[in-house]
């Protein structure tokens, strides 16, 4: 009986090493697994896409736009004079560009018409305010941001503004962020013909249209 138990004793001890032996084994395995392929985690897995916030093809207001409490939106678009540079002279964030010098054809009580000086080269510019759909956790992403600027009779535009481009050139517009705060961000968009600036003839028109668009 003796031997049979110690017999029994070393079997039982063999199961017992075996299974340690083959946990210990498929540890190493799982660990090798996930060494070789690791799991992506993101916390961020929403597919970011651009929505209209904003069109407008009218001046009809007087001063400067409002898009309406907590809403992104159009403020205002004047013309800019081509002697000046955009980056530096848009990072103002003024509401009321008809008291500027270098600011023509800003919206005022003229209604839905606005006269130019005829031939007097400008760059086009929309002023709008974006709220905090564009926000990646507590900053403003200013590229999230964009506006599309359509123009018909003496020039011919149909391009697309956002920050990121630093000289606007071919129609295709830059972005110049002139705040942000908590809740929004500005941006004054523009638009530049890459060569002396557009221009209204004598007795011309400038139809316009504008699509604001935020990225969230």
């Amino acid at each position: 009986m003796e031997i049979e138990n110690k017999k029994n004793k070393y079997k039982k001890l063999g199961i017992i090493s075996g299974t340690i032996i083959a946990m210990v084994t498929a540890v190493f395995v799982v660990t090798a697994m996930i060494g070789i392929n690791p799991v992506d985690i993101n916390n961020d897995d929403k597919v970011l896409e651009w929505h209209v916030v904003s069109e407008v093809n009218s001046w009809d207001i007087v001063g400067e736009n409002s898009p309406g409490a907590g809403a992104s939106g159009w403020l205002s678009t004047f013309c800019l004079d081509y002697g000046e540079t955009p980056g530096t002279v848009l990072a103002n964030n003024a509401t009321d560009w008809s008291s500027s010098a270098t600011a023509r054809g800003y919206v005022d009580t003229d209604d839905t018409d606005t006269d130019l000086k005829s031939e007097d080269p400008f760059y086009f510019v929309v002023r709008a305010r974006f709220n905090d759909s564009v926000k990646d956790g507590a900053d403003f992403i200013g590229s999230r941001c964009r506006c599309t600027l359509t123009v018909s009779g003496d020039e011919t535009i149909s391009g697309v503004a956002q920050t990121g481009d630093d000289d606007g050139s071919d129609n295709n517009g830059g972005g110049e962020v002139s705040q942000n705060g908590t809740s929004y961000i500005w941006i004054n968009f523009w638009w530049d013909d890459n060569s002396d600036g557009y221009r209204i003839t004598d007795d011309g028109t400038l139809p316009w249209s504008i699509t604001i668009e935020a990225k969230y």
